[in-house]
């Protein structure tokens, strides 16, 4: 297995990368001691004995029947009338509860595993005349009876060891009596058990397209007249149990060991394909078949025809019910199974999510027109979603990860549960039942393994005692059928136990992490690993695709200020998000005042806009007319474009009517090439473009001043001077460095800095100083210079304040377009940061100078230069105008930002030569693996 999964999976279980990072050292540690080992020993032993009051419920109530009805203290058994799908899809009439939560009682229960392992061994078979549905048998059964198997297998053989291994101190003592715990005798049995399992579920699949039917009769096959329609999620989330299930049984039909054809090496490639006859690799050609049927935005539908393999009616997309986990199966495949297909897949998919189903702001993802990309109405979200950020974790993305947990947190928050589904847009409720899902705990889970940050960890304890007061009963847990009301619904679904409370355990248990491994936990949270052996073999091709790739793990660097870190609960997006749940207000729960900022004692919420996501460029003339436009080139020739088989990088020597996708940096610094037409651009390969056309060829300036600036933000805080001197703070806000004037990536520079104090000045004329400024209109005393944006460009007002002797520039922003007027371009990267005026429909910008003479911003080279948001600076001009107080601004470091002297012309941080070579921005983003050279490397 190569690094780059391992790093993955250092975030996944249970390793944190971030331990390496920022927030490794004293000041982990004392975010740490907020929440004590103790505290979540307490908590954790809660969990357990809540887990042992459903399981024994269960198991004195229920069992063998499927489920347990909590209220009456009875079992649940399968509905008489068929169509009641809610309830026949997964009662199988096989002990389905006991079968789900087998793989979670050797680490919360250890003490119920032996007998339980005995009773699904013994007394559990699927030889039944019932149907039921293929994706939830194959995650509830197949999975755990697989997970469990696994963890049988790595028992010691000796029953006193085993007794050990599971905690069992008195059947150890038991055991050498002659005694014994030797569950290890029922490993085989269970592998034989799930692979009958498999075999009755393979008439579903029995169609011209490889999707399987929806639902299967376990003795009989498919029924007559069974219906074609089928979902994203059902179809194509078989993978990761059929995959394991083929590798340790040897049984190709489920999916095949050896090595495959076709490939996604292209962002654009064609249909995918096996080389193996269709009874051969059933869920991965199902996986396929899905993603061969994409839109042209690399958008998947939600419900399908299994027969015809045409999107039906209503045509949306998303990240919710019938689609979430096909998305969480292709990250999860391509660790488990070290397989490119599916990280490929999965890349273009997440891409699209990022670009087309998020909202503008990065916090909510709604469902779409998979074709015409237009809401649905109304816009709701479900809190099967909720599984959202446990998967961006995965992937890397945790600053995404972080906003879309934090509109589920306030919703918890807000109703004591999660509503199956709730307009957004209308802040309401449209389904208000809650059957104890598990998405949400286990997305915590993810994200307090990825930061450490405590604040997960009082989101498990809220959900802990919300469970406990709103859901649990005399014999077990009920379904919350009204969270409002709390009225509740005589059910207890396997998930209950099986993810539930597991993941609260797995969240409060202190102990130490393991190593990282290819282990994944399914959509059911049965963990799944597969030996090295069992892995596909490197192939020499796909060692030189791979050449040059240097995936990270983007490790979490919270933010710093004043050298301490900042919590999640301290993020300047926290209370935004907040917002979007409660609406404006102080106490987030009084109708919104349709006003674009919140405000609270001593700070504001201002509107974030997350940068676009991925998009396309094609590469043509700027000032060319129709008639002079390249073509785009769909399969450039060698002598165009071309791999370095020594390093892995591409070298462009003609530009014209290239297309190249480019796609956001998951560790939030900027963008990277994705692909060069059909040539995949993986991490880790640069790109050399050694045509001097370049830059009359871009949509966006290249080659901007050698110069580095950095940090890209900081953070200014606002204090009134009174007339003894006493400094009294009122505002915190974030503002973006210029791109030139002085560089703020150190503490303790003269004038404007990082670390210095200057007294705002206000003109009263000429207030956006785009002319000199005349005697007496401003005071002839140093500071730092507030005046409005546009009209002229940066640079002159910056340079008409180093006349004036200032030592810097606060340039405040245009009035926002209003949140209900903004519309965003998908094919369109963002507002450009210029210089004139005009509707700035972003936050904040970096002011540039673009193209000026070098001798104009040597001038201005000690000059601080940041801008802030246009409501930022109407709080302060309203402190000095109507208050008539003298204010003083400071600078500090938002966030810890590591040096980078690879970025520094002439630097050699990669051994690379970078003389006379230029980075290439969008708008004020670097794109980090393209350089412009004056010849080939």
């Amino acid at each position: 297995m190569r690094w780059t999964l391992a790093a993955w999976l250092a975030i996944l279980l249970l390793l944190p990368c971030h331990l390496a990072g920022a927030s490794s050292g004293s000041s982990s540690s004392s975010r740490l001691r907020l929440f004590t080992d103790e505290r979540r020993v307490e908590l954790r032993e809660q969990v357990r004995e809540l887990f042992q009051h459903g399981y024994d419920g269960y198991m004195k109530y229920a069992y063998p029947a499927d489920e347990l009805r909590p209220v009456t203290c009875g079992p649940l058994h399968r509905d008489p009338t068929n169509v009641n799908f809610g309830i026949n899809d997964i009662h199988p009439n096989a002990s389905i509860t006991l079968l789900d939560v087998l793989s979670s009682l050797p680490l919360v229960l250890p003490s119920e595993f032996p007998d339980a392992v005995r009773r699904v061994a013994t007394e559990v078979s699927f030889d039944q005349d019932v149907k039921v549905q293929v994706f939830e048998m194959t995650i509830r059964a197949l999975g755990s009876l697989l997970s469990t198997y696994q963890y049988l297998d790595r028992l010691p053989d000796e029953p006193v060891a085993q007794a050990r291994a599971l905690g069992l101190t008195g059947k150890a003592k038991a055991a050498k009596k002659g005694k014994g715990v030797d569950v290890k005798q029922y490993r085989g049995r269970l592998l034989e058990m799930a692979l009958d399992l498999g075999k009755r579920l393979l008439p579903a699949f029995n169609t011209v397209t490889g999707l399987p039917y929806a639902r299967v009769n376990l003795r009989k096959g498919l029924d007559k007249g069974e219906s074609v329609e089928t979902c994203t999620a059902g179809a194509g989330s078989l993978v990761l149990e059929f995959a394991v299930l083929s590798r340790l049984t040897g049984d190709e039909r489920f999916e095949v060991s050896e090595a495959r054809g076709g490939s996604c090496d292209s962002q654009s490639a064609g249909e995918l394909s096996l080389s193996h006859s269709p009874e051969q690799a059933l869920a991965q050609r199902a996986y396929l078949a899905i993603w061969n049927r994409r839109s042209t935005h690399n958008l998947v539908g939600n419900t399908i025809g299994v027969t015809h393999g045409h999107w039906l009616a209503p045509g949306l997309t998303g990240v919710g019910a019938g689609i979430d986990s096909y998305f969480e199966y292709g990250i999860k495949a391509a660790i488990l199974l070290d397989d490119d297909v599916y990280l490929d897949i999965f890349q273009d998919t997440y891409a699209a999510i990022q670009t087309h189903v998020r909202t503008p702001d990065g916090f909510i993802y709604r469902p779409i027109q998979f074709r015409l990309l237009q809401p649905g109405l109304p816009s709701t979200i479900d809190s099967l979603s909720a599984f959202l950020p446990g998967m961006q974790v995965l992937a890397g993305d945790i600053e995404s990860a972080i906003r879309s947990h934090l509109v589920w947190w306030n919703l918890w928050r807000k109703y004591d549960a999660l509503p199956e589904t709730w307009i957004w847009q209308e802040r309401k409720i449209e389904w208000a039942g809650w059957p104890g899902r598990p998405e949400f705990i286990e997305s915590t889970y993810y994200l307090y393994q990825a930061t450490r940050d405590p604040f997960y960890l009082r989101v498990g304890e809220r959900v802990l005692n919300d469970l406990r007061r709103r859901t649990k009963t005399k014999c077990g847990f009920a379904t919350l059928k009204n969270v409002e009301t709390g009225e509740l619904e005589d059910r207890m679904e396997s998930f209950m136990l099986s993810e539930t409370l597991k993941y609260l355990f797995l969240l409060f248990d202190p102990a130490p992490a393991t190593p990282p491994t290819n282990r994944v936990f399914t959509t059911e949270g049965h963990g799944l690993s597969l030996p090295f052996s069992k892995l596909q073999k490197t192939s020499a091709t796909r060692r030189a695709m791979h050449r040059g790739e240097d995936l990270f793990c983007p490790a979490y660097e919270p933010p710093t200020l004043g050298g301490l870190v900042v919590g999640i609960e301290r993020r300047l997006d926290y209370e935004y998000a907040r917002s979007l749940v409660f609406g404006w207000g102080v106490d987030g729960r009084v109708i919104e005042d349709k006003e674009s900022v919140q405000w609270w004692e001593g700070g504001f919420c201002s509107l974030p806009l997350a940068p676009t996501f991925s998009f396309d460029i094609v590469l043509t003339p700027l000032n060319a007319t129709d008639q002079e436009v390249p073509p785009e080139d769909p399969a450039p020739s060698a002598s165009k474009v071309r791999r370095d088989d020594a390093t892995g990088d591409f070298v462009v020597a003609d530009v014209s009517g290239l297309r190249l996708s480019v796609r956001w940096r998951l560790d939030n610094r900027g963008y990277d090439v994705a692909s060069i037409g059909p040539h995949r651009v993986r991490p880790g390969q640069q790109v050399f473009v050694t045509d001097q056309k370049m830059e009359g060829y871009l949509p966006i300036p290249a080659n901007p001043p050698a110069t580095l600036h950095a940090p890209p933000e900081v953070l200014l805080r606002f204090s009134t001077i009174s007339s003894k001197g006493e400094r009294a703070v009122f505002l915190h806000a974030a503002a973006s460095t210029a791109t030139f004037g002085k560089s703020f990536g150190s503490a303790g520079s003269a004038g404007f800095g990082i670390g210095g104090l200057g007294m705002l000045i206000r003109p009263k004329v000429n207030v956006d100083g785009c002319r000199a400024f005349k005697p007496g209109e401003i005071p002839e005393v140093r500071g730092v210079l507030v005046l409005d944006r546009g009209e002229c460009p940066f640079l002159t007002k910056t340079l008409h304040a180093k006349m004036a002797g200032m030592d810097g520039v606060l340039l405040v922003g245009l009035a926002p377009t209003p949140p209900e007027l903004l519309v965003q371009d998908p094919s369109t990267p963002g507002v450009a940061a210029g210089s004139g005026s005009g509707s700035q429909t972003e936050g904040l910008i970096r002011p540039s100078a673009d193209g000026e003479p070098e001798e104009l911003l040597h001038r201005v080279s000690e000059l601080g230069v940041v801008y802030v948001e246009h409501i930022v600076g109407q709080v302060v001009l309203r402190m000095m105008d109507v208050e008539r107080k003298a204010v003083a601004v400071e600078m500090m470091l938002l966030e810890a930002e590591p040096a980078r002297e690879d970025l520094k012309p002439g630097g050699g941080g990669d051994g690379r030569d970078k003389a006379r070579e230029g980075r290439v921005m969008v708008n004020d983003w670097e794109i980090w693996n393209l350089r412009v050279r004056e010849r080939p490397p």
